[in-house]
């Protein structure tokens, strides 16, 4: 019976949860549900395998206890362990906390009823990892995007900024033209000033200003950018939205799939509850438009 337990204690954290829920579904664990869903997410974030992790050393077991509130001296912790460590390796696997923590037997975990429907259960459970592989492509979309705004964003900023230059470079240029002017215009002026300031009009006039070419240059080169950052722009955002309801109709296809899953006799409760649970979570990441 122990070798049984120890060999479901080298399932996956997820997997040893949906095999408790399974099997006492109807016995509390649907009521506890959302704590050993909280549970599991706690194993995975101390364990440096994640998802794929199976047990934690004495170490993070400690930190997933005192992440739980449980605060004990490390003897206290120790004699703890002992009792939870159903398989004497000096770790503590998911499925032996979840034992200790609601009073279960290796026999009844061993024993607990898992439902039929496997063929079934495996289908969903493929749908389930499309939705997953959609989210990803979602999230990387989602950065793309925001990095494509930002840069976008940025290039405005840097084309105001050129536009106000060259604005006051012009304002600048038309100034000394208006002085000139004015100096060849005036009826008490000297001949040769009118002369000199008619010669440097002329002069000015014949190529702009070093300032003022570099400011239109810089404002081309922004404004060239800013076309660029929008276009740029707008692809990520048709890419995202592409993405985003290509993976909102695999989260559809899988949660028709469950609701229908669920009117099969003798079912896998516990599994079909984590399964809709994941495709929650995983439509809290879709952009919030698309979100139900």
């Amino acid at each position: 019976m122990h070798k049984d337990f120890e060999k479901l204690t080298h399932y996956k954290y997820a997997d040893q949860a949906k095999w408790y829920l399974n099997g006492f579904w109807e016995k509390g664990a649907e009521k506890d549900a959302d704590t050993i869903w909280n549970f599991t997410q706690g194993f995975i974030k101390f364990d440096e395998k994640k998802v794929n992790g199976t047990e934690l050393d004495e170490f993070w077991a400690h930190k997933f206890l005192e992440s739980i509130g449980e605060t004990l001296t490390v003897l206290e912790l120790r004699e703890r362990l002992k009792k939870i460590d159903i398989t004497c390796n000096g770790k503590m696997a998911l499925l032996e906390f979840l034992a200790f923590q609601f009073g279960k037997t290796v026999k009844e975990v061993v024993e607990a009823p898992q439902g039929q429907n496997a063929a079934l259960i495996r289908e969903a459970a493929t749908k389930l990892d499309t939705v997953q592989a959609a989210l990803a492509e979602v999230l990387k979309a989602l950065e793309t995007n925001k990095a494509a705004e930002e840069s976008f964003k940025k290039a405005e900023v840097e084309l105001k900024v050129a536009v106000n230059d060259l604005h006051s470079q012009e304002t600048a240029f038309q100034g000394q033209i208006d002085a000139l002017e004015a100096k060849i215009n005036d009826p008490n002026g000297a001949a040769f000033q009118k002369n000199k300031a008619a010669a440097e009009l002329a002069q000015l006039k014949s190529e702009n200003p070093l300032p003022l070419r570099k400011a239109k240059i810089s404002q081309e080169a922004a404004l060239r950018k800013v076309e660029k950052g929008a276009k740029t722009a707008e692809a990520a955002r048709i890419t995202l939205e592409q993405k985003s309801v290509e993976t909102e109709k695999a989260v559809e296809e899988a949660e028709a799939f469950l609701e229908n899953l669920k009117s099969q006799p003798a079912n896998p409760y516990g599994a079909i509850w984590w399964m809709e649970k994941e495709l929650a979570e995983a439509q809290k990441y879709l952009p919030a438009k698309k979100k139900k």
